[in-house]
């Protein structure tokens, strides 16, 4: 076992002793030279100060990459449906969306689902963030017992909620809207 993951003997034979007094490891049989062992757990559980944040698979930081990824390549086949046979691109200087749901004004995309984001920095209490947080994922819940048909394209919608800790202090609200839906013109 030493050799094949490249340690000393005595060093496996350390590590090895330890797995058998937390009872991971039980001796089976010796013989020539050779200490069978076997485990004795099916599973384990791992404190989760000792996982770091970046692995992958844990911590839902696997989640954000996938979700991450997801959301830039829709928003990137939704911004080439918008503006297909176009010339160029054309700059200017739009209003900035108030807190009252003031989305701004634009024909959307031929796209079926296409990307949109909606995200609002605000100050909550804490009881106000646990209840905001809930009622929008029960929003995904409603949505997930009506999608379960066999009709239709499969979309990803998300909710993220967080203290911005980077935000610390600040006085101001802010909120940033990209969107490729189509919402009726202002009468």
């Amino acid at each position: 076992m030493a050799a094949g993951v490249g340690i000393s003997a005595n060093l496996a034979h350390h590590h090895v002793r330890r797995l058998e007094v937390l009872g991971l490891l039980e001796e089976q049989r010796r013989g020539g030279g050779k200490v069978y062992y076997q485990l004795t757990a099916q599973q384990f559980r791992v404190p989760i100060d000792l996982l770091p944040p970046s692995d992958p698979d844990e911590n839902a930081v696997r989640t954000l990459r996938e979700v991450s990824a997801g959301f830039l390549d829709a928003n990137a086949r939704s911004w080439s449906y918008s503006s297909a046979g176009e010339q160029g691109a054309v700059y200017g200087f739009e209003r900035t969306p108030t807190l009252a749901g003031d989305l701004p004004q634009n024909e959307g995309s031929e796209e079926s689902h296409p990307a949109h984001l909606d995200c609002l920095t605000v100050r909550l209490t804490p009881e106000r963030y646990r209840r905001l947080a809930l009622a929008l994922s029960e929003l995904l819940s409603e949505a997930m017992r009506e999608g379960k048909g066999a009709s239709g394209e499969i979309c990803t919608l998300a909710v993220l909620a967080f203290r911005d800790m980077q935000n610390n202090g600040a006085v101001g609200f802010s909120r940033g809207t990209s969107t490729f839906l189509p919402f009726p013109s202002e009468q």
